[in-house]
């Protein structure tokens, strides 16, 4: 059984306002994660294919850009308490229609409008789920419209949460969302995933958001036990917490659930370099890289865990294929700095200084203040031989309290720092609010 693949587009607003494009792209949203329960269908990422909606695009482009043969698309209206769906299924080599409905109702019935949709694409296209879940948009989700309109909001929102006022905006959505319904377990989920990003990125001096963050994942494994989303964010959660066994259980939940799931992929992994169990992340990165090929974070921060374990060869060819990647990436987002930093950093280990320099300034002047950006950069400017540049971006990440001692002490791509005086007032200073 040979895998099929599918770009999901954002839906086309056809509201006469023009006043809805977060639900019309929160409904396609939620259709990417349904169609993540397949056995043998390859989806491109949001990222990717969200570059392409505003209109009716060129589906031979598209299939070339994304790797994909049929596009999934449409046009969604909303007026007032009424929707309108037009979906269609084109095959991207000849830009013919695969299959097409429309569909018209009241709001309450979207629901039943995409699982409809989700149910003639894989039929279309003989896509089998995985062993015991199903292509729906309902498990885990509400029936209250009001509920589901915030967290179709936040949704729109989640994939910006790497800076600090998106990530705040995100919370306040899924939260109004859990506040219209309180067992609305993809809200909760999300939630407890803006929560853990807070922390670990703009807070991480409190408890405040990493018990929030436990609280939201507990609830929405209550509300939907059977979601994989709410194991993984469990496991997220319990991760910051580094309560590592019972992340670890709740990841291996997740994958019981969906062996393919790559949300769960990627952050079990994360979790286990975090714990320095080093074989284990490599084999689910390798795992995630599997399932979604063209995501450059995996292969990027793969290369790292093969340079712990000494191996050398993969870490030099997975650094090379992490930085084409991401430059496929930012040819259609130019402004996504995380592909950018962390492909500096591969930049580096294959001796690319000049290049890794730069890739770190246009890194930073996407955003000068953001922490996780400037400390990303410190790590480049550390190896590529500029110690101040790199120590200047290490204060501004420092505000947020995102580095801890152990941390920044045990950091390889900082070791070239060690000697400078600025450096070790930095650890003296961390090292004593620790105590």
């Amino acid at each position: 059984m040979s895998d099929v693949s599918i770009a999901v587009l954002p839906f086309i607003d056809g509201s006469p306002n023009k006043g809805q494009h977060a639900f019309c792209d929160g409904v396609a949203n939620d259709m990417i994660n349904a169609l993540g329960n397949a056995a043998n269908l390859h989806i491109a990422p949001r990222s990717a294919s969200f570059a392409f909606g505003g209109g009716v695009p060129d589906f031979k482009q598209v299939g070339q850009r994304l790797g994909v043969g049929y596009v999934l698309h449409g046009t969604l209206t909303r007026e007032g308490d009424k929707v309108a769906l037009i979906a269609k299924l084109t095959r991207t080599a000849d830009g013919t229609d695969q299959w097409a409905k429309q569909y018209a109702g009241a709001i309450t019935e979207t629901f039943n409008f995409a699982d409809d949709v989700l149910s003639n694409i894989t039929a279309s296209l003989s896509v089998q789920a995985v062993a015991g879940r199903r292509f729906t948009v309902r498990v885990g989700s509400t029936g209250n419209v009001r509920a589901y309109e915030q967290y179709l909001e936040g949704l729109g929102i989640f994939h910006q949460r790497y800076n600090e006022a998106q990530c705040t905006r995100a919370i306040e959505s899924f939260s109004k969302a859990v506040e219209l319904d309180g067992n609305f377990a993809k809200a909760l989920a999300r939630l407890a995933d803006c929560h853990s990003t807070y922390y670990n990125l703009f807070d991480a001096l409190t408890d405040t958001h990493r018990a929030k963050a436990l609280d939201a994942a507990e609830r929405a494994v209550a509300a939907a036990p059977d979601l994989p989303l709410a194991h993984t964010s469990l496991g997220i959660a319990l991760t910051q917490w580094k309560r590592f066994d019972e992340a670890e259980a709740a990841f291996e939940r997740a994958l019981v659930m969906n062996p393919r799931y790559f949300e769960a992929l990627y952050n079990y992994a994360r979790a286990c370099f975090q714990r320095s169990n080093l074989k284990k992340a490599a084999e689910l990165f390798e795992r995630a890289e599997a399932v979604r090929h063209e995501d450059y974070q995996v292969p990027l921060l793969l290369r790292q865990v093969y340079l712990s374990l000494g191996r050398l060869d993969d870490a030099m060819k997975t650094a090379r294929r992490g930085i084409l990647i991401a430059q496929q990436a930012l040819a259609l987002n130019p402004r996504e700095a995380r592909a950018i930093y962390l492909a500096s950093g591969a930049m580096i280990q294959l001796g690319m200084y000049r290049e890794a320099v730069e890739w770190a300034q246009r890194a930073l002047a996407i955003d000068p203040d953001d922490p996780i950006i400037n400390y990303n950069v410190a790590c480049s400017y550390a190896q590529a031989g500029e110690p101040e540049l790199a120590l200047d971006c290490l204060d501004k990440a420092k505000r947020s309290g995102m580095i801890s001692y152990g941390w920044l002490k045990n950091d390889s791509d900082l070791v070239a720092l060690i000697t400078q005086p600025r450096f070790q007032a930095l650890l003296k200073e961390l090292e004593a609010q620790q105590r």
